[in-house]
């Protein structure tokens, strides 16, 4: 585990990882990621998450691999989100979690808003996008934790964009403390798009969102349900320090679009 910690430093602060960092294309960012010794990243399109009305399990292997779903339809057409939220139903055993709530809110405001991207991208540049997530639930292998972990800093930084799935405690959370740090950090995203468990997305009022700056707060300060995630976060803390962006937690502030 030591080596894959190590790897992982030396990727991010490797050139070619920033060269290809700022393009579009997240490609050659993605087999850059799975040359380490780790599991591969995997993706779920929206039209999944359409039709099941629901996020599903790592299990029920309905992600696909990264590179293998962008080639199916073109770098040129496809955006990749990560999704950061707060699991609303969370348990010490794992077994028991699940991010959404059971009524499946979660899965229907991202639908909700994969209306609305592509609405935005048709009506502003004329083309029909394909959508892509990166959530944790569904495209880290929910038994082997310990094996993804060191690789989250590398995933955000291969998504394009960054959406905020905010409750009222997301800020309070390390984990949400911590996914837009790494955004901050690592990511090509010059902002994040914030919707909430009620988002909808209406044609008569369509709208870019309000432009507000949210705080970068320090996840070593956050809640857990677990307390041993404060031990896994750290080490993920300790990359961020490497890189070029000062980072002043509390202070420091980044762009985002709340819909």
């Amino acid at each position: 585990m030591e080596d894959v910690w190590k790897h992982v430093g030396e990727l991010l602060q490797n050139e070619n990882f920033a060269k290809y960092a700022i393009n579009y294309d997240r490609r050659p960012l993605i087999k850059l990621v799975n040359n380490i010794n780790g599991p591969r990243m995997r993706l779920i399109h929206s039209s999944t998450l359409l039709q099941l009305q629901r996020i599903p399990h790592s299990d029920e292997h309905f992600t696909v691999d990264a590179l293998e779903g962008i080639d199916t339809y073109g770098a040129h057409i496809c955006e990749i989100f990560m999704v950061s939220h707060r699991w609303l139903r969370p348990r010490l055993n794992s077994s028991q979690s699940h991010p959404d709530s059971s009524d499946h809110l979660k899965a229907h405001a991202i639908n909700e808003f994969t209306k609305w991207r592509q609405t935005w991208v048709r009506t502003k540049y004329e083309f029909n996008i394909e959508i892509f997530y990166w959530i944790d639930f569904c495209c880290i292998d929910q038994h082997d934790l310990t094996a993804a972990i060191p690789l989250l800093p590398l995933w955000v930084a291969c998504c394009e964009r960054f959406l905020r799935i905010e409750t009222e405690d997301y800020s309070e959370r390390a984990w949400c403390r911590l996914e837009p740090l790494l955004s901050y950090a690592f990511q090509f995203a010059d902002h994040h798009t914030i919707i909430h468990l009620d988002f909808k997305c209406s044609e008569k009022d369509f709208h870019s969102g309000k432009e507000i700056e949210v705080l970068i707060l320090d996840p070593m300060d956050g809640k857990s349900t677990d307390d041993e995630d404060l031990l896994r976060i750290k080490p993920i803390v300790n990359l961020t320090k490497q890189n070029r962006k000062k980072i002043d937690f509390g202070k420091t502030t980044i762009k985002c679009f709340q819909l």
